[in-house]
């Protein structure tokens, strides 16, 4: 989406949290989301929801230089009002289980709130996930806005003529019919609902196979919602703050300034007064009136004087950055533990397409579960580089780390940012974090006989398998570990077919299973162990069983 002038963004005062908490959630609410099966089409940027400018959304980011406080609507704290951190946390263990591939966290459903609406705080949010005020955005008649004539007869957003993205999380009637959710179980699908809103926006995120652990399908989903660096980059904020931060559900009510997603809504931030009225079927609905504005006093009107001659406003510079754009492939495979060079390069151009020399370019490393970092700089993962003569920056040496998961090396500067994508698997050479025995069935064997089969163990490295791992091999006198006596019981054969008890077994095949060669037994019944053993210290012991 191509923001609206930054001057448009609402702002939000820090609000109080003196009271103790005291939330009550309605039954419906308490029971949770409802799963529901996800729309294999992933949207992309060019959607309805992001493609154009449907509104102004918070870009106000985390104050990170002050610890959090309680509080919803100050930039830099971790408050959530606690329908709203309820309604997050739901959404996400309903795609755990629709669509457990997403792995979508919580917060990154909070993040998409929190620029949206900071959590619908101010709007009166109620237990039930309603709110007393509607949250709705401008119209999109097509003057300041995108135009999307009505598609919901009003239903949704109050408008006839044209839509309005509507609810915490601002959904645009026409996508709410593809992506809309019941989350509290009421049986209806309501944008305006923060239950059904959270649920909504979880399933549009997660569309189309998406894993949202992968950085690249992360970006994806976030521009689908809003086509804009500048709003991705304000949720991913918010999404690491409230995953590094002790998050505090604050009051529904405490106070706040909403955040106005329609520049041209001047209501108070007073909460409208309810109306109940009677429906068809005699139940009782309750619907919000906002409470009348007074009428302004006319003030006297001044003399009518010359408007000013508009002072010109000044051409970018030679030196002011344009453009960013990017140099060579933006995608690389790589091992774990390896040492990459020119990752990423990037030109800086101005206005006239020139290079601009000098420009500081941040090169930050993003993804959850990475360790990569930039080990000539004290392992950040965040590094400045100036661009030279041409305009070029070129990233420093990178380290991949140990996980064998993808990441993204985001270029930034003036406001431009290009990223790029790291492939990692893990190192042929990577040894065992975890052994495993492959199978459950009991290994017995009678004296002076043959196990009829042999242990089989897995060796894997943050799931995967470690072609690198080594193992020893040996039979102790006991299951309990004894080391003492091992030269009685179960034995393997060398080439000249004399017992022993220590050995070094072949390497993993390509499954990371490793195979041990045939055990036999001697004369002496009893209970006994093998221990299989990497050479970082990971152990298995395998229970052996001879019969008399």
């Amino acid at each position: 989406m191509k923001l609206a002038p930054l001057h448009l963004t609402g702002r939000t005062r820090r609000g109080l949290c003196g009271a103790a908490l005291t939330v009550s959630l309605s039954t419906a609410a308490a029971a949770g989301p409802l799963t529901a099966q996800a729309n294999p089409a992933a949207p992309g940027p060019d959607s309805a929801q992001g493609a154009q400018p449907r509104g102004v959304p918070n870009l106000v980011l985390p104050d990170l230089r002050k610890p959090a406080q309680p509080s919803p609507s100050a930039s830099g704290e971790a408050g959530i009002p606690a329908t709203a951190l309820d309604a997050y946390k739901k959404a996400a263990q309903a795609l755990a289980t629709s669509q457990p591939g997403c792995r979508i966290p919580w917060e990154l459903v909070a993040g998409i709130g929190r620029v949206e609406s900071v959590h619908a705080s101010g709007y009166g949010l109620r237990a039930d996930g309603s709110t007393e005020q509607p949250i709705r955005g401008p119209r999109l008649d097509g003057k300041q806005f995108a135009l999307i004539r009505d598609t919901d007869g009003g239903r949704w957003d109050g408008d006839t003529e044209y839509d309005r993205a509507v609810g915490p999380t601002q959904f645009i009637p026409s996508t709410w019919v593809t992506w809309g959710a019941d989350g509290n179980g009421d049986g209806v699908k309501d944008p305006n609902n923060i239950y059904d809103a959270a649920l909504g926006t979880a399933r549009y995120l997660c569309a189309g196979d998406r894993n949202l652990t992968d950085p690249a399908d992360l970006d994806k989903a976030i521009l689908s919602y809003n086509n804009s660096r500048e709003y991705v980059n304000a949720v991913l904020e918010w999404m690491r703050t409230y995953q590094g931060g002790k998050v505090t559900a604050v009051p529904n009510d405490a106070p706040a300034v909403p955040h106005r997603p329609d520049p041209a809504d001047g209501r108070s931030s007073a909460p409208a007064r309810a109306v109940t009225r009677t429906s068809a079927s005699g139940s009782s609905v309750v619907k919000p009136r906002p409470e009348p504005l007074p009428k302004p006093a006319p003030e006297p009107r001044p003399d009518p004087r010359p408007d000013p001659t508009p002072e010109p406003r000044p051409e970018p510079g030679p030196r002011t950055v344009t453009r960013l754009t990017a140099l060579g492939e933006r995608s690389r495979d790589a091992e774990t533990g390896q040492d990459l060079d020119q990752v990423a390069r990037v030109r800086a151009s101005n206005a006239h397409g020139d290079p601009v020399p000098g420009a500081d370019v941040s090169f930050e490393i993003l993804g959850a579960a990475t360790d990569a970092r930039f080990p000539g700089h004290g392992d950040a993962t965040t590094v400045t580089v100036s661009t030279d003569a041409q305009g070029i920056a070129v990233v420093p040496r990178l380290r991949v780390g140990d996980r064998p998961d993808g990441f993204v090396v985001m270029a930034s500067t003036a406001g431009k940012a290009v990223t790029f994508q790291v492939n990692a698997r893990l190192s042929a050479s990577a040894t065992a974090d975890t052994l495993t025995r492959v199978g459950e069935q009991p290994l017995s064997a009678p004296v002076n006989g043959t196990f009829a089969e042999s242990p089989r163990v897995k060796a894997t490295r943050y799931g995967q398998p470690a072609l690198g791992t080594v193992l020893t091999a040996t039979f102790l006198a006991s299951k309990e570990g004894d080391t003492a006596g091992n030269t009685l019981g179960p034995y393997f054969t060398d080439a000249a077919g004399n017992a022993v008890r220590t050995l070094v077994p072949p390497p993993p095949g390509a499954d990371g299973i490793v195979t041990l060669p045939a055990i036999h037994a001697d004369g002496n019944p009893g209970t006994y162990a093998l221990r299989l053993t990497t050479a970082d210290g990971v152990t298995l012991d395998v229970e052996l069983t001879v019969t008399a």
